[in-house]
């Protein structure tokens, strides 16, 4: 009796062990645990031999077409069928999935024959092939998209659009990006939702209220970072460069998220750019496009909107008050996390440091506003610069 006690003792915790799956790049307070847990349990994605996840590694289109087949549908082609359906396409590990895809009708390619499998994947690209698996009638009930670059005569105007009636796109921003390049962190939270959807459990996702929220309120809810505080960020030093402080915040940003290392000299030469404080509208626009990267700019971000993008793992650019003497000469810098004391930041200062800043730093008279943050997302073939207030 004892010995069958023990059993199933031993049976129950190695059940609960594995239900919580634990990758050493994932922290425990990063709400993407919840859908990596979900999609791992049911065979839909998998980590590395180190333990790894890798959540800000991008996503090619291979990759994603073989989670899409054998993951979310649970079909394991067979490959003495599913063959040389694309010139690039022919006996690769992928090409069961993705002439399965082909034969299914959701891919189509390129014109010229190619499927480019080993291209990362685009936002829009990703929710077309989710789409058509799961034979989404593209006749939506919503009138109009909310995302001001989801624009109507485009090809993926209608896939974006039913991915907002399912609700299984964030609003954090009037921009959705279509083309930006998804990492594994995005992809998780999009298959995850969707398949919630289909299975009659629709989630709920990032948003912004509309109420003029203070941070102390927005912090009495319960919002968490998604990243701790002594993590080990990005920071490179803007020596020598006393005034490119929102370069290098852009700088440390990119190295984060995409693990790109811009060459500063480089860009004050593409972007005429003398190194000095903030970009001209130009200076923005030329980065975007030469950069392949849509840049937004929110002036007068919510409390609601910026601490929001931090507990869902998004560090971002942020003005905060520097003093010469007297005068408030502003500065930028890259915010990646926060608690109750204040917001932990990405300093180019001083050499390049980590360090916390105080609430009263971060939001203006009220508590309920920033005065600007900007968002960086790695788009295909040359990005936007957008603004909102």
């Amino acid at each position: 009796m004892d010995f069958i006690v023990n059993l199933i003792s031993l049976l129950l915790s190695i059940r609960v062990a594995s239900a919580d799956v634990a990758f050493s790049d994932v922290y425990s307070s990063d709400p993407l645990n919840t859908p990596l847990d979900y999609l791992v349990e049911n065979n839909v994605v998998e980590g590395y031999g180190d333990g790894t996840f890798k959540p800000l590694n991008l996503i090619n289109r291979a990759e994603f077409t073989k989670m899409i087949v054998e993951g979310v549908i649970g079909e394991t082609p067979d490959p003495d069928i599913y063959h040389d359906c694309f010139t690039d396409v022919t006996d690769d590990w992928y090409a069961k999935y993705v002439c399965y895809a082909e034969d299914q009708g959701w891919i189509q390619g390129y014109g010229n024959g190619y499927f480019k499998p080993g291209d990362n994947i685009t936002k829009s690209e990703a929710i077309k092939i989710l789409g058509e698996a799961y034979s989404w009638e593209l006749l939506s009930t919503l009138p109009w998209s909310e995302f001001a670059d989801n624009v109507e005569t485009e090809w993926y105007y209608d896939y974006i659009l039913k991915a907002e009636e399912r609700g299984i796109l964030d609003k954090l921003s009037s921009y959705v990006s279509p083309h930006e390049l998804i990492s594994r962190r995005q992809m998780v939270n999009l298959l995850y939702r969707a398949m919630k959807y289909e299975e009659g459990y629709p989630v709920s996702v990032w948003e912004v209220s509309g109420d003029e929220l203070s941070y102390q309120e927005v912090l009495d809810s319960g919002l968490t970072a998604a990243y701790p505080s002594d993590m080990s960020m990005s920071v490179y030093s803007q020596s020598g460069w006393p005034y490119g402080c929102y370069g290098f915040s852009v700088k440390n940003v990119i190295a984060w998220k995409y693990g790109d290392v811009l060459d500063m000299s480089d860009v004050a030469d593409t972007i005429e750019w003398d190194g000095s404080f903030i970009w001209d509208t130009t200076q923005f626009s030329s980065f975007a496009e030469n950069y392949d990267v849509d840049l937004i700019m929110t002036y007068y971000g919510s409390a609601e909107f910026f601490l929001k993008k931090l507990a869902a793992g998004e560090p971002v650019v942020l003005y905060i008050p520097y003093y010469i003497g007297e005068d408030n000469v502003g500065h930028q810098v890259m915010a990646y996390s926060f608690d109750e004391n204040g917001v932990w930041i990405a300093d180019s200062l001083y050499g390049g440091i980590q360090r916390q800043v105080g609430f009263d730093e971060v939001f203006l008279d009220g508590s309920a506003y920033t005065t600007n943050i900007t968002d960086l997302r790695k788009v295909k073939d040359g990005g936007e610069y957008k603004v909102e207030f």
